[in-house]
């Protein structure tokens, strides 16, 4: 009897040892199913709408040649200031000054930027002016260092991006801002704690002792 207990005993260690085995295998990583959570920001665009806007900190952004906005404007530098935004209407202020003169006015952010002019004494942007649309309207952003995926924040630089009908026609540094920089749970870029919905995918892919990188 003594025989058969114990005989019943090691069959059932034994089956314990083989499942222990199986979980050790998919829970120690030999699996390669761990993921580095290391991401790199470099030159990633990330639309303008009334909530990355802020990003630009209300800065002069020097625009070397004016005629993006104007025809008048052509090989003259202007300098583009945003204000204070409005998450109702998706849209922001925005002054415009070449010299002396001034125009101000509203860019609406419907994933490109429309720019409306209300006043204005500049030559060619007469109050009600509607500015070609922007199809392309982006902040450039880039980390300073690899971030983590839930981690800690970095600081980061920041560029304007204007283009149209697929071109890009200038991407101006702001030179004088830093932001801050970080990727939330999912994956998703951070700029001065307003989330995007921009996906930044992991650097090095997945590490494990069995995984394809």
């Amino acid at each position: 009897m003594q025989r058969r207990n114990l005989g019943k005993a090691m069959r059932y260690f034994g089956a314990g040892c083989a499942l222990v085995s199986v979980f050790a295998m998919f829970g120690c990583g030999d699996g390669g199913e761990d993921e580095t959570t290391s991401r790199t920001v470099s030159n990633v665009a990330v639309p303008m709408n009334a909530n990355t806007v802020q990003a630009t900190g209300g800065q002069p952004v020097l625009i070397s040649n004016g005629s993006l906005f104007s025809s008048d404007l052509a090989n003259t530098p202007v300098n583009l200031t945003f204000g204070a935004p409005s998450t109702a209407t998706n849209s922001a202020p925005f002054t415009l000054t070449s010299g002396s003169s001034t125009a101000t006015g509203t860019v609406a952010f419907t994933q490109s930027c429309t720019f409306t002019i209300s006043n204005s004494n500049i030559a060619g942007l007469t109050a009600g002016t509607v500015i070609q649309t922007f199809t392309i309207c982006n902040l450039v952003i880039t980390a300073t260092v690899p971030l983590e995926a839930g981690g800690a924040s970095g600081q980061g630089t920041v560029a304007l991006q204007l283009g149209r009908n697929g071109v890009v026609l200038i991407t101006v540094p702001l030179s004088n801002i830093t932001i801050t920089v970080s990727i939330d749970a999912t994956g998703h870029l951070v700029i001065n704690g307003t989330s995007t919905n921009v996906l930044i995918p992991p650097t090095t892919g997945t590490t494990g002792t069995g995984g394809t990188p």
